[in-house]
């Protein structure tokens, strides 16, 4: 009995493990599997692609800030707004104004020039280092403002040349001062490089200091391949030209006042008159005009050449206001067939009278009359007034835009004191006599 119990009791436990045995094999098995069937690594870096942001991708399985890019790849994985920082300044690519620089990032005026190089950060009208030349440091404001390659500077230049060979220096220059002096208003103001005009504000608003003028005429000059300067003095900055003849200069400008002076006048500086004309018995021939000089004209010529078959009475008379008559004693022939001479400076707008004393016949007459009338411009604006500069080793000539509408290039009766040219591409500069 003892013993069958104790096999009985074997038989029981062994029969017990077995289940139990079973039970944990069967457990292992299906965790095993479900394990197996519930855990996916598809790019195999140790991430389930439950968790892994990148899940294809083996070298990345996190984006912390969201921008698509792996923590890995990104530069700044906690900012979303950047992912590169290509010059590696610690600054991203898209905050970054120069992002293949490593020595700038930023740019607060906007000029182009980094702020660690800019030493005038917040003015975009200027960057270099402040020269320790006085000078320099004067003149660097204009010369920033000059603008001497630009094709819309360029393009206006030519419309003004129109009548002028591209090759005829005197011509253009004349051309463009005479432009700027006719057609812009020269504002009275100190000098201040504070209030300066860009070129292309000043034919914006058709007007500006005598600064402002001086700097677009520099402008357009180097614009069309003349080398132009500025030249300083106490108070005023204009520009000069060089490479100019000044007997050419002269001559190109003069004409140009002459034509002004007719525009003003109304007639032409220079009038013939000849023809053939019969005088009856006891009446005249008269070649008088019919207008003051209003300080346009100074005196006026009349050079002369006449035939008569009959004797004729000269009489040269000052004024066209012949009630009362009153000629000029010393310009009078009597009984004349034939006259040549020359009247000098009549100051008023008179002339000639040819007078037929004969009681009973007509005469006939042949006449050549040449009115040249002077204008009054040339007691100021002369070519004796045209002043030529040596700047390195090149004749040159001041533009004073100031001058009113008789002045010419050259003309600078009203500049004084030390006049100091710069070039403004090297910026060397020179006391110019």
């Amino acid at each position: 009995m003892m013993s069958g119990d104790g096999t009985v009791r074997k038989i029981v436990v062994v029969l017990i493990g077995i289940v139990f045995i079973t039970l944990c094999l069967m457990s292992g098995c299906t965790q095993k599997k479900q394990e197996q069937n519930s855990v996916t690594d598809t790019d195999g870096d140790g991430y389930n692609d439950t968790v892994d942001a990148f899940p294809s991708d083996s070298t990345e399985w996190v984006d912390s800030d969201g921008d698509g890019v792996g923590d890995n790849t990104d530069a700044f994985p906690h900012d979303a707004n950047e992912t590169r920082d290509t010059d590696g300044d610690g600054v991203g690519d898209h905050a970054d104004a120069f992002p293949l620089d490593p020595a700038e990032s930023h740019d607060a005026d906007g000029d182009g020039v980094g702020d660690n190089a800019d030493y005038y950060p917040y003015d975009p009208t200027r960057w270099e280092r402040p020269s320790s030349d006085a000078f320099l440091n004067t003149a660097e404001p204009y010369l920033e403002k000059l603008d001497l390659d630009d094709s819309g500077l360029r393009s206006y230049a030519i419309t003004i040349l129109t009548g002028c060979d591209a090759s005829d220096t005197e011509c253009c220059v004349n051309a463009l001062y005479r432009d700027v002096l006719m057609n812009y208003t020269c504002l009275a103001a100190p000098m201040d490089n504070t209030t300066l005009q860009t070129p292309q504000q000043t034919i914006q608003r058709k007007q500006g200091t005598c600064e402002d003028l001086s700097l677009l005429l520099c402008s357009l000059l180097s614009n069309i391949g003349l080398t132009s300067s500025l030249v300083f003095t106490n108070t005023h900055v204009y520009a000069m030209v060089s490479d100019v003849n000044a007997d050419d200069l002269w001559n190109v400008t003069e004409q140009s006042l002459r034509l002004l002076a007719e525009k003003i006048f109304g007639e032409p500086l220079s009038q013939l008159y000849q023809g053939t004309y019969t005088i009856p018995p006891t009446k005249s021939f008269t070649a008088l005009g019919n207008k003051t000089f209003a300080g346009v004209i100074e005196y006026m010529t009349i050079d002369y050449t006449i035939e008569s078959d009959l004797p004729l009475d000269l009489f040269v008379v000052p004024t066209d206001d012949l009630d009362p008559f009153i000629p000029i004693s010393e310009w009078t022939q009597m009984n004349v067939t034939t006259a040549t001479g020359t009247i000098y400076h009549l100051e008023t707008y008179g002339g000639i009278i040819l007078f037929n004393p004969n009681g009973i016949q007509t005469a006939n007459l042949n006449y050549n009359l040449l009115f040249t009338f002077q204008p009054s411009f040339y007691k100021t604006y002369n070519k004796n007034k045209l002043t030529v500069y040596n700047l390195w080793g090149t004749n040159a000539v001041l533009l004073d835009p100031t001058v009113g509408d008789y002045g010419f290039p050259g003309y600078d009766a009203g500049i004084v004191g030390i006049k100091t040219a710069i070039d403004p591409l090297t910026k060397e500069y020179v006391t110019v006599q």
